[in-house]
């Protein structure tokens, strides 16, 4: 029988059997994966296979030709739609795309073309984040009673797929379930995607990590040396201009929250926090003698508990100053001073006890910061 005589129009020309068809996508290129838009773009074709009863002849007969191209118009085709497509409303190859017919009844379609489906993007994780996205093909005018589509041995093909400079393809997954009571059958083929993270590590995490140590150094400044605020500020406005240019990177998702961006302001509100403590060092160091803060701040963190008494103080001072000098008025004035003197370093070693605690309550809140993010991490991973 010649190939021309077998009506190729229908899906099972000569027996009422159901036609199995198998499906395989192959990838060539990732073109784009927007998170605003929640699409993904690709490149790349499905390949289908199936067998046509009676379609087959012998070679030997014909030329020795052992297969012919049919065009799209003159045989039956997959009638399979994208569902989650963006454009060209789902459907598959073109008008130019021919079918090959073997001789011994098989045939095969590749539908190739650039696609643009719909993709729910989670950046919960950014910029650690995982995302699973699918084709969705759906039966559209045939029916399980009619095609049976089933997966190829290799339902997904990557290995030819050219790099993309975000993402890359960490695994495959396929799933098939039946929509309208069973009538239609559907099949997902999907991708794991996984971001390439070395370039945002290595911009946007080590940069802050590196400002926030620096923003740590500010209470190790001496209060006397006139430093210590503009260290503090200076930290603060590069770190505001910073934030405003990883802001440009970091995804633009309103039903998702990055906990990057979560970890930044907080980081932000250390900085700012930090200003505060440092005006508050610097109000201490300059507070006068009488003042209610100094004499109790003297009281609870004084290493002397007999020195910061003043009465005791000057007994004591007196004392030494009589055995040295036996004037009196001289005695009083130099124990006056003395008290003065040692008053002061006093209350500088105090000043920096508040400044040295400071620094021990900022380092733990930037490792427990820090280090709840990289757990949050790690658990949105599982």
């Amino acid at each position: 029988m010649s190939p021309t005589t077998i009506p190729l129009d229908h899906p099972v020309p000569i027996s009422k059997s159901i036609l199995e068809v198998s499906v395989n996508f192959n990838l060539l290129h990732i073109e784009d994966l927007d998170e605003t838009k929640q699409m993904l773009t690709t490149t790349g074709w499905f390949f289908f296979r199936w067998t046509l009863q009676g379609l087959s002849w012998d070679e030997t007969k014909f030329q020795n030709i052992s297969r012919v191209s049919v065009l799209p118009k003159d045989m039956w085709l997959p009638d399979l739609v994208l569902l989650n497509a963006n454009d060209n409303y789902g459907r598959l190859g073109g008008e130019h795309q021919p079918c090959t017919i073997r001789n011994n009844g098989t045939v095969e379609w590749y539908a190739i073309d650039r696609r643009s489906t719909t993709c729910i993007v989670d950046v919960t994780s950014f910029p650690f984040d995982k995302q699973r996205c699918s084709l969705e093909l759906s039966q559209w005018i045939t029916d399980t009673s009619e095609v049976d589509y089933t997966f190829h041995n290799v339902p997904i093909s990557y290995n030819t797929v050219k790099e993309n400079g975000e993402w890359e393809v960490l695994d495959t997954f396929v799933k098939e379930y039946h929509i309208y009571d069973g009538l239609y059958q559907v099949l997902e083929l999907g991708l794991i995607l996984g971001r390439r993270r070395a370039y945002y590590i290595l911009t946007a995490i080590l940069p802050v990590c590196i400002l926030s140590c620096l923003n740590l150094m500010v209470f190790h400044v001496p209060p006397e040396s006139g430093e210590k605020m503009s260290l503090c500020v200076s930290v603060m406005l590069a770190y505001a201009v910073y934030l405003t240019s990883i802001n440009s990177v970091l995804p633009s998702v309103s039903d998702h929250v990055a906990l990057f961006s979560v970890y930044l302001h907080y980081m932000f509100v250390l900085k700012a926090l930090t200003v505060v403590a440092s005006v508050f060092v610097l109000h201490l160091h300059s507070a006068l003698p009488k003042s209610t803060i100094r004499k109790r701040l003297t009281k609870h963190l004084s290493p002397n508990p007999k020195k910061a008494t003043p009465g005791a103080f000057v007994a004591d001072n007196t004392d030494e100053a009589n055995n040295l000098n036996g004037e009196s008025v001289k005695t009083n004035k130099n124990a006056e001073d003395l008290k003065i003197l040692l008053e002061q370093e006093q209350w500088v070693d105090i000043v920096k006890k508040v400044d040295l605690l400071f620094f021990c309550i900022f380092l733990m809140l930037f490792i427990l910061s820090t280090g709840g993010f990289f757990c949050a991490i790690a658990s949105t991973q599982e």
